[in-house]
This record gives structure tokens, C-alpha cells and sequence, in this order.
């Protein structure tokens, strides 16, 4: 037979084990196309009926969790604090992205960095002669004279219009920046810079005029300093918070400083010890606290109704971190839902157990309440990445909670030396126990925010006195001061002068 006549071939058959292969990866990828997306619908059903619940129980309680409910009411420019023209240019510069103006920016100086003020930390008053030097080099002062403390009022009458302006504006009622508090964290808050310089102004105001033997006028710029820090009071944002602590320390420290050197007048220090009465750190803090809440749940909410913004949010969270480039990744838009929801949950109840810590009407700060929505105890990854927005604001919060407690802390010590020198005035000693203060000298004595325990005190031998808190590790180290650690670090927190 010849080849040519042979049929053809017939085709080949597929191998059994390739059909079941294909057909394998086929049903797998239906099965993931068809459960996927249920999964997703899943966990934002039950990431939002968790959500609901707490919602409906929250608000039982009379939870703020809306940021609106902060937010304070416009106000007529004739009662408000914030309405000059000082403002109005920091606040049009800011809208426009140009250089903010601050009239209270001291100017830099070729060879020298800006002195430093009084340190109790450290236990080193405010060096004048060093301020002085700092003014002839940046030009404030044309030469020096014998007199370090009148060369530096000098210097500082360069600043007299603008702060003549806020002084004149401080016997409005209210005060309402004009903040675009819709924008939530990203709203700018350009004056508090300034603010925070203007009573950086005072301070030094006040070491000088102490010096110069005039406790009357550094009795009005502690008046005029202190009035920036309670007149703005209502603003809804922890950061403000955190900036008025800083101004209340400045002044407190000018405070201390003139303390040290006998210079503080009896009827200034009743002045200063009533205006620091009025200062409520514990109070700041739940409306700082609050707001924040809202301000999350604002963000939050914004997430779940256009998830691809949760790139950006990341990646601002992580500008100041090695490799920001790292946040901008596709994956972000593969959230779900769902996990929004679970992320809002955990921080407001984090931010209920944050706030049970606190109560203002004791004035306590109450340390051993657990906070068991602590991120700390978010140990595996898959939990992190549930919680992520949680995750990255939470730590921020808890770091701000110890500032507020010292800050109170320092604010009723203050008060305490006021008293303790106006009896040294009053008897030429110091009293063997800060009962004896009441109530000629303080009307009541504060006790201590962290245990409600009456503040460690006791005379020493140079003539002086230790007043000191045990810190929040509640245990009393003996009033020591670590010169080499910052004020947050310190173990007691201690007010004390130096040898003389």
C-alpha cells in the first residue's frame, strides 16, 4: 500500500488531566468573583450595624459625635476677640498661601541663637544680659548700656503697637477665629504662632520689669499674657489645646523665675494666684478630646463615602516618616468598608475609656482606669490594618493626655508658691505645712490631679521650700529633679528654686 493513499490523521484528543485543570482555575476564579464581593458586603454590614448600635447607645448617654456640635457660633465682630486687623492679615495671607506676618517673631541674629527663658527643669532663671546681647546683634538696640533689664524693656518697645492691639481687643467678650473648621485636620490655624510669640513677649517683659524693681508692670503684661491664653478657650481642636498649655508654661515659668528672686509684689501675686485659679487643664483636655472624636468621625464617615481618599490620608500620615513615597499604593483602594466602620468603632471607644480617666468637677485624673481600646493592645497586623485609621491618631491622643495632667499640675503649683511667698512676705518664713496657707493667703488648697492627695511639701534648710507632685507613676521619689531629663520625663514633678 502506498502512503499517499493512507487517511489523515484524526486530531488529537485533549488529556483528561488538562480539561479538569482549566476547568479547575474556572470554577475557582467564579467561586472568587461571586464570594469576594460578598465578603465585602459582609463585613460593611457587619462593621455598620456594630457601628449603629454603639451610635444609638452613645448618643443615649448624650455623646457629642459630630465635630458640628464643637464648632462654636459665629460671632458680632464688636465682641470678638479675633476680630482685628492683626488677624484678618494672618488669616488672608494663610488663604492665599503666602508668608503669614507675625509682628511678634523676634528677629534672627547672625552669631548668636535666641537666649533662652527662665528653666525651672534645669534650675536656671532668665539671663538678661544675655537678652541684651541678643538685641544689640539683631538691631533692636543700637548699643548696650550698664543696665541689661531697662535695655531689654527697650528692645521689647518695638513691639508695642501690636501688642497694644491685643490688649485693646482682650475686652471683648468672646473669640471665634476665623477657622475653616469644616476642612477638619487639614483647617489651618495660623495664629497660634503668633499667639504663642506674643506671650513669649510678655515673659520677657516680665523678667525685665521684675528686674527693674516694677512688679506692678510685669503684673500687667502676666494680665495681658495670660488673657490669650483663657480667651481662647472654646476653640474645638486638641492642637489649641496643646498651645495654650505652652503659653500657660511660658508665663508660669516667668512666674517661677521672679519667685526665685524675691522681686513678685503681695498684690500681684494674689493677682496671679486668683487669675490661675480659673485655668481648668482637666476641662481643656475633654474638649479637646471631644472635639477630636468628632473630628474622627467627620473623616472617618468621609471615607466611607469616597474610599480613594484613604491614600492621601496615609500618606500625609506619613510625611515625616523614612519613605513617604510608601503610603502612595494601590492597596488602599482595596479597603473595605466594612473596616471603616470597625476603625470609628474602636476609636470612640477608646476615646470613652480616654475620657472616664478624667473628672473635672474632683479635679482627678484617675491613671489606674484601663484603657483596654488601647492600640497597645492591637498586637497582630491583620488587626492593625482593620483599624488603621485608629491606629494612626490614637498614639497622638495619649501622649496629649499626660501633657494636660502636668500642665494642670504646674498651674496649682504655681498657685501654691504665690501663696507660700505671700506668707514669707507676711511672716519673713516660710510655713511648716501648706495648711497654714488657708485662708488668709489661698482661699482653698488644690490637691494633687493624679491621687487627690495634698501636694508634697517641706522647708529646707537654705530657707526655702521642695513643693513637688509624685508624677503619674504615683510614687514619690523625694522631689528630685534630673537636670539632664525634659519636664515630661521628670519622675516627680517638682517646683523649686535655685540655691541662692
Amino acid at each position: 500500500m502506498q502512503l499517499s493513499s493512507l487517511p489523515p490523521p484524526l486530531p488529537a484528543r485533549p488529556r483528561p488531566f488538562l480539561l479538569r485543570f482549566f476547568v479547575g482555575w474556572a470554577i475557582l476564579v467564579l467561586l472568587l468573583a461571586a464570594l469576594i464581593p460578598g465578603w465585602y458586603l459582609v463585613e460593611k454590614f457587619r462593621g455598620r450595624a456594630a457601628w449603629r448600635a454603639y451610635e444609638t447607645e452613645a448618643q443615649a448617654r448624650g455623646v457629642k459625635l459630630d465635630f458640628a456640635d464643637y464648632v462654636p457660633a459665629k460671632i458680632p465682630d464688636a465682641e470678638n476677640f479675633a476680630s482685628i486687623p492683626l488677624f484678618d492679615a494672618v488669616f488672608r495671607a494663610s488663604d492665599a498661601k503666602l508668608e503669614v506676618p507675625n509682628p511678634f517673631k523676634l528677629p534672627p541674629a547672625k552669631d548668636a541663637e535666641l537666649p533662652p527663658f527662665a528653666d525651672p527643669v534645669k534650675q536656671e532663671r532668665i539671663d538678661l544680659a544675655a537678652w541684651q546681647s541678643f538685641f544689640v546683634q539683631t538691631g533692636l538696640l543700637a548699643s548696650a548700656s550698664d543696665n541689661a533689664a531697662a535695655d531689654v524693656v527697650k528692645a521689647l518697645d518695638s513691639f508695642s503697637a501690636p501688642l497694644t492691639e491685643l490688649r485693646e481687643a482682650s475686652a471683648r467678650p468672646h473669640c471665634r477665629f476665623p477657622v475653616r473648621w469644616e476642612e477638619g485636620f487639614s483647617a489651618a490655624l495660623p495664629h497660634w504662632p503668633l499667639v504663642l510669640d506674643a506671650v513669649k513677649i510678655h515673659a520677657l517683659r516680665i523678667a525685665a520689669h521684675l528686674a527693674l524693681g516694677d512688679s506692678a508692670a510685669a503684673g500687667e503684661d502676666f494680665r495681658d499674657g495670660l488673657r490669650l491664653v483663657t480667651v481662647t478657650r472654646v476653640e474645638p481642636s486638641l492642637i489649641s489645646g496643646l498651645v495654650r498649655m505652652s503659653c500657660a508654661v511660658a508665663l508660669e515659668n516667668a512666674v517661677w523665675d521672679g519667685l526665685a528672686g524675691r522681686q513678685w509684689a503681695e498684690p500681684e501675686l494674689r493677682e496671679i494666684e486668683t487669675s490661675l485659679a480659673a485655668l481648668d487643664w482637666l476641662d481643656a483636655y475633654l474638649l479637646g478630646i471631644g472635639s477630636e472624636r468628632g473630628c474622627i468621625n467627620a473623616t472617618t464617615n468621609a471615607l466611607i463615602a469616597n474610599p480613594s481618599q484613604l491614600t492621601e490620608l496615609v500618606r500625609g500620615s506619613m510625611a515625616s516618616g523614612p519613605d513617604p513615597a510608601a503610603a502612595d499604593t494601590w492597596t488602599y483602594s482595596l479597603y473595605p468598608t466594612g473596616w471603616f466602620y470597625r476603625s470609628k468603632l474602636r476609636s470612640n471607644e477608646f476615646f470613652d475609656e480616654m475620657l472616664a480617666r478624667c473628672d473635672p468637677g474632683q479635679r482627678r485624673w484617675f491613671g489606674e482606669r484601663a484603657v483596654p481600646s488601647s492600640p497597645e493592645h492591637i498586637k497582630d497586623m491583620p488587626a492593625k490594618i482593620r483599624h488603621l485609621i485608629f491606629m494612626l491618631a490614637a498614639p497622638v491622643f495619649e501622649h496629649s493626655e499626660k501633657r494636660f495632667v502636668q500642665s494642670g499640675t504646674l498651674t496649682d503649683q504655681a498657685r501654691l508658691a504665690c501663696g507660700l511667698e505671700r506668707f514669707h512676705l507676711a511672716r519673713g518664713t516660710y510655713p511648716h505645712g501648706l495648711s497654714e496657707l488657708t485662708p488668709e493667703f489661698l482661699a482653698t488648697l488644690p490637691a494633687e490631679i493624679v491621687n487627690g492627695e495634698p501636694y508634697r511639701y517641706r522647708r529646707t534648710d537654705d530657707g526655702s521650700f521642695l513643693l513637688y507632685s509624685v508624677g503619674l507613676d504615683l510614687h514619690d521619689d523625694g522631689g528630685v529633679i534630673d537636670p539632664k531629663a525634659t519636664a515630661s520625663k521628670q519622675a516627680d514633678w517638682v517646683w523649686r528654686y535655685p540655691a541662692q
